[in-house]
């Protein structure tokens, strides 16, 4: 590992360099570079016969796909069930290895490190999981499920990681008594927050956060979404937050990237997107949202026809093609590249060549 490259230092709770009024970070934030710069990303996954295992083909998840996240930034992934967006987050974190592509994380291929030097730089990327029933270990205290990582690096004494435990439950909203606790005494919402500290312990750069609310009632979703809020702001994160709901996503991110079948086909400002979506695909997902569009409209209603296309077979052309209202003879033979249309905006689609 070259440590010009890739070293990093992990900082203590709530340590700060000094005072900086927020404009001027925002300022400072937009001119450095790229927290996280995923470029050309794919992953494959084999399809596997026969008592030779002998490969017959394969699962196109993520096929060429390029994001980035600043610092202090908020990007909303979203698109239906299996489109690959949390594959995407396991890529980041090295849970799959990508077929082909980087990631840099401030510039460190994330994908050229080996063990040791990727346990190090784990302090820097964490990942909350969409089931806070099966991300925590029912054999273990809440203590242990949270205090365990500052553990492994090495970031708390025997006498200290207690107290960094209690502080954590306390920022996610949890009394300090409930580290002896175990996951089953905890209502879902608890549950999460405990993964929230979890993921917070290691004061990382980097949170992936892969439907963190999908599995809440309606009415814990929007204290779960303002505690993110609220901790983005407190300890300058960044987010990848992974969502197939468009509505959740609205009220934290600041860029929105969407996904189709292991593609990005469209990326924008929060308000940009919601205001003048330009993808087809884009405009069917906003039309199911309920209730009225951010102008005080009622959404039509644009429900697509059809199925999604496997994702071992993808169709031809625009991966689209075979359910948008809008698609030409060209869109059945070419594939349209993410080009920027207006300002930050990029979309995908022949509609605006």
């Amino acid at each position: 590992m070259s440590s010009r490259e890739c070293a990093y230092t992990t900082p203590e709770m709530g340590e700060s360099d000094g005072e900086v009024h927020e404009p001027a970070r925002a300022q400072a934030d937009q001119e450095r570079p790229p927290l996280l710069e995923i470029q050309a990303l794919k992953k494959y996954f084999p399809i596997r016969k026969g008592l030779m295992g002998k490969t017959v083909g394969y699962v196109y998840a993520v096929d060429d796909v390029s994001l980035k996240i600043r610092h202090g930034e908020t990007v909303g992934l979203v698109g239906e069930s299996g489109c690959g967006k949390s594959t995407i987050g396991r890529c980041i974190l090295r849970l799959h290895e990508p077929t082909s592509g980087r990631i840099l994380l401030d510039g460190c291929d994330v994908l050229s490190l080996k063990a040791h030097d990727l346990l190090q730089i784990r302090t820097q990327f964490q990942i909350i999981f969409q089931d806070p029933y099966a991300s925590l270990n029912p054999k273990l205290r809440v203590r242990d499920i949270v205090g365990e990582s500052l553990r492994v690096h090495g970031l708390a004494g025997r006498d200290s990681w207690e107290d960094m435990v209690r502080e954590l439950l306390m920022k996610v909203g949890l009394q300090p008594d409930h580290m002896r606790r175990y996951p089953h005494e905890f209502s879902g919402g608890q549950r999460q927050r405990i993964g929230i500290a979890r993921a917070l312990a290691l004061s990382p750069k980097l949170i992936v956060a892969d439907e963190p609310v999908s599995a809440l009632d309606v009415s814990i979703r929007a204290q779960v979404i303002n505690l993110l809020d609220s901790l983005k702001a407190e300890y300058g994160l960044s987010y990848l937050f992974i969502s197939h709901d468009l509505a959740v996503v609205e009220h934290i991110a600041d860029y929105i990237a969407v996904m189709y079948l292991g593609k990005l086909v469209e990326v924008a400002s929060d308000r940009d997107l919601y205001q003048d979506p330009l993808h087809p695909y884009t405009k069917a997902l906003l039309a199911a949202i309920p209730g009225q569009d951010s102008m005080g409209k009622r959404r039509k209603n644009n429900v697509l026809s059809g199925d999604v296309p496997s994702p071992i077979n993808p169709p031809p052309g625009c991966r689209f093609h075979t359910r948008c209202p809008h698609v030409m003879d060209r869109c059945r033979l070419q594939e349209p590249s993410l080009v920027e249309m207006k300002g930050n905006h990029m979309a995908a689609c022949f509609l605006y060549d």
